[in-house]
């Protein structure tokens, strides 16, 4: 699949409970579209700029067979084109490229156009996600 950007917009979803001092900042930036990542990923600035929590580590196994522990924070609302969805993050070193991996696409409820490089609405639900039935 070709690599492509899209845009999205970051809050600390416990930002709603804090006192103003102690919100973090409302982020828009560019992500990379990476279905071989699962996560959110952002690097340690952007955490750092939204006050996000440390819940615990993760350790990743990457495609080259190695093994490496990342920590995790959380918890943020993620917004892409409209839809929106609340997610763990993967902290990557400061610099790095953001990455929306597989579990937020598909929470917001986002298929792959790899011929166009974009987001497509789920043909069965155009205007907003579906809701799984318990």
């Amino acid at each position: 699949m070709g690599v492509f950007s899209v845009k999205m917009k970051l809050r600390n979803w416990q930002n709603r409970f804090l006192p103003k001092e102690k919100r973090g900042e409302d982020i828009e930036c560019k992500a990379l579209v990476d279905t071989d990542a699962a996560e959110l990923a952002l690097p340690a600035e952007i955490i750092k700029l939204l006050r996000l929590e440390a819940i615990g580590p993760v350790r990743i196994f990457t495609a080259d067979g190695g093994q490496h522990e990342y920590r995790v924070f959380g918890i943020v609302e993620v917004e892409v084109g409209g839809r929106t969805c609340q997610v763990r993050v993967i902290e990557l070193p400061h610099g790095a490229e953001p990455l929306l991996g597989a579990v937020p696409l598909e929470e917001m409820d986002w298929h792959i156009s790899p011929q166009e490089k974009k987001l497509m609405p789920n043909p069965r639900s155009p205007e907003k996600p579906l809701l799984p039935l318990c």
